[in-house]
């Protein structure tokens, strides 16, 4: 990530060196020049103090040595989903794979394509997908909308357990676009559920819902996925 920060950051996941954290503060901790992000660890050792620096508070932490000051450059915010797949699953043809050329018709105009058979083979790859695996693969949104649904679409088991979402809502964005699927695993997920009365979206086909080490209790879990014929659910 670049040094620009924006407000949005605050809340979000992130991956620094392996290690897990939540973005607390955002700005400048004076007397040092430059922007700074201050995390608080799931691993309170990794810290250093509790969120504060020569007497001012910058953010909270639940332990007096699980926060830091880290440059944004050095913070990883996560990939969205389908990348995460791609990076996983997709297997790379060889250089002369990608070197093939192709005669294709457009209209009645006969044209050149390199790599097409790779592209082929890589949607192929996607669609027959039916279990996915991605844990610990810094999956911290959906992406575009539709890309989805429109690459894999015959997805019914996916493990998100242990990546960098942060609300409920992404969760959501990603479920939505998977029609078939019966298993979804999100557990070491931080996750913000919506307060109140508001809840986007829920996941009424799914079959098993698990949600270890959410934060998500189990009237909320209920809320997720109220036709689940299976929700686990330990803070």
């Amino acid at each position: 990530m670049s040094d620009t920060l924006t407000a949005d950051v605050i809340g979000r996941r992130v991956e620094v060196n392996g290690e897990h954290a939540t973005v607390r503060f955002a700005g400048v901790v004076p007397p040092v020049a430059g922007p700074w992000l201050g995390v608080e660890w799931d691993n309170p050792e990794r810290g250093k103090h509790d969120g504060s620096h020569e007497g001012t508070v910058y953010f909270k932490c639940r332990h007096p040595t699980g926060g830091s000051f880290i440059r944004p450059n050095k913070v990883n915010f996560g990939t969205d989903f389908l990348t995460a797949i791609k990076n996983r699953y997709v297997l790379e043809d060889g250089p002369e794979e990608d070197r093939k050329e192709q005669i294709v018709t457009i209209g009645n105009k006969p044209v050149e394509t390199i790599g097409f058979d790779s592209i082929m083979k890589q949607q192929s790859q996607l669609s027959k997908l039916q279990e996915v695996s991605l844990r610990n693969c810094a999956v911290s949104c959906a992406g575009e909308k539709g890309g989805v649904a429109e690459a894999c679409p015959n997805i019914r088991k996916v493990d998100l357990s242990k990546n960098l979402l942060s609300s409920w809502d992404e969760v959501i964005h990603i479920a939505d676009q998977l029609r078939h699927l019966e298993v979804l695993n999100v557990s070491e997920n931080k996750l913000k559920f919506p307060s109140g009365s508001v809840l986007t979206g829920t996941l009424s086909v799914l079959k098993v819902l698990v949600l270890n080490q959410t934060g998500i209790t189990w009237a909320e879990a209920n809320r997720c996925s109220p036709d689940s014929q299976v929700i686990r659910s330990f803070l």
